[in-house]
């Protein structure tokens, strides 16, 4: 396949866009701690900011969590028009294997009422870490909703259960079913899904670069559109971005409050946003024609999206702007140098080292047993070993600075910031998450940045590896 263009780039002002503006909205995200990692800004189709914090890149994959529901959405979409499926299709009928464990409102439920979330139970059917795909149509049907169908909770097992609809009957894995129709189209082809029982999880565990959720954004903006070809059926964005479900009961801020679509948030200023955990988000702004993409590492939303709000939409223009060269510069160099705050050493190293130092598992961080402390063996720097069960995780860290990730999944900064006592942020750079330990007398304490909501292990926050063919398995 030829390879898909991507999006023009452009000057700010020349889209009508403040440079300042935009440094403002950065400035208020890191002054206020929001940890963005990534970040790519589009007004009228194109690229007008883009960048990274070291140590993450902007074309690395990433873990965006719940923003793989709204490519699940996608697919139900293409798989609606491809006749595989249809939204009044009730669910028992698409797993009949487990209608027998309906009540009568479980029993009536569509997969229009699993896309919008409205399925009537009081809480999530999925329960974190315990269930399996195969399986949880079971789990799912076999849990009576408390409420008829319209009552919304925020709802993994509606999602994995769409997911698992368009497994089914496509007899492909959600990736697979969707690389050639949406995402080699929209030029993303370096995407991974984690799952279990060769099924895709479908409400998290996709990892891509950033640019795919500009590129999402900008494709939702145009009605399916990309570069003039079709990608998602006519009416089906309408679709995904309607509120069909109330929300004004949820117990979050005003920005989860204004309506929920086919696996999309409804906002203020009539805009949607695609929304993962620790803050990944594509904000598709019709009325200003923008999109926001973002990856960052923050439980503080409504923080993030009062930022865009109050610093970038208010500031924007309808037609071009005179070229501000200076702004501009000053954007474009702050962009090119920005990084995360990186640890380095304050005082000097005990001895030649090794050092080592244990761990005792908490809760938060069940795996980690012990941390070793080496001189790196090419040049200044430090090399860290954790110990995770039976892994040892070579990890390099540079003193004061971050080190190229080069694919390497961890990387890691760090020093002695006081006599005998060594800290470093051990960064996971495909996922939001970073380890932050701080080591003194021979032992070590540990704690996230964000914990995971996978298993909270240093070794398993990497993009999901090879896997073979596509087609799925169900265990009956």
């Amino acid at each position: 396949m030829r390879p898909s263009p991507g999006l023009p780039h452009s000057t700010p002002e020349e889209q009508g866009v403040p440079s300042p503006a935009v440094r403002a909205l950065l400035a208020r995200w890191e002054g206020r701690g929001l940890e963005p990692h990534s970040v790519s800004i589009v007004r009228h189709g194109h690229v007008v900011a883009e960048g990274s914090w070291a140590p993450y890149h902007r074309a690395g994959r990433q873990l965006v969590y719940s923003v793989s529901k709204t490519f699940t959405a996608c697919a139900v979409g293409l798989a609606v028009d491809e006749g595989l499926l249809r939204l009044q299709d009730r669910v028992v009928d698409l797993f009949p294997e487990a209608a027998p464990l309906a009540g009568p409102r479980a029993a009536a439920l569509t997969l229009h009422d699993l896309l919008a979330m409205r399925t009537g139970h009081r809480a999530d059917s999925l329960v974190w870490r315990e269930s399996r795909p195969a399986t949880f149509p079971e789990t799912f049907l076999g849990t009576e909703p408390e409420e008829d169908p319209g009552w919304f909770v925020y709802h993994n097992g509606a999602t994995l259960m769409a997911g698992l609809a368009v497994q089914r009957r496509s007899g492909q894995r959600l990736l697979d079913y969707l690389t050639p129709r949406l995402l080699e189209p929209l030029g993303v082809s370096d995407a991974a899904w984690s799952g279990e029982d060769g099924l895709d999880a479908g409400y998290s565990g996709l990892h891509v670069p950033t640019h795919a959720l500009s590129h999402l954004g900008e494709l939702l903006m145009r009605d399916g559109v990309w570069h003039g070809r079709r990608l998602l059926p006519q009416g089906w964005v309408s679709l995904m971005t309607t509120a069909h479900t109330d929300t004004t009961h949820h117990p979050e801020t005003v920005d989860w409050q204004q309506g929920y679509g086919y696996q999309m948030w409804r906002c203020r200023h009539d805009a949607v946003r695609a929304d993962g955990a620790y803050g990944q988000f594509s904000v598709v702004v019709p009325g200003a024609d923008l999109v926001v993409a973002l990856t960052s590492c923050t439980d503080r939303t409504q923080e993030t999206l009062d930022a865009i709000w109050e610093e970038l939409l208010p500031a924007l223009s309808d037609a071009p702007l005179p070229p501000d060269p200076d702004a501009h510069g000053e954007l474009t160099r702050h962009l090119a140098g920005a990084r995360l705050g990186a640890e380095g050493s304050r005082a000097p190293a005990p001895g030649d080292g090794p050092w080592a130092f244990t761990h005792a598992p908490t809760e938060d961080v069940p795996a980690l047993t012990g941390v070793l402390v080496h001189r790196a063996p090419h040049g200044p720097g430090w090399s860290l070993t954790l110990l995770e069960g039976d892994a040892e995780l070579e990890v390099p860290c540079s003193d004061g600075a971050w080190p190229d990730p080069a694919g390497a999944p961890w990387v890691a900064s760090g020093g002695w910031t006081q006599a005998g006592a060594f800290s470093a942020r051990v960064a996971a750079v495909e996922t939001p998450h970073a380890l932050l330990v701080h080591c003194a007398d021979g032992v070590a304490t540990a704690r996230w940045n964000g914990i995971p909501l996978t298993a909270p292990v240093l070794g398993t926050l990497l993009a999901p590896g090879p896997r073979d063919g596509g087609a799925v398995t169900w265990s009956r």
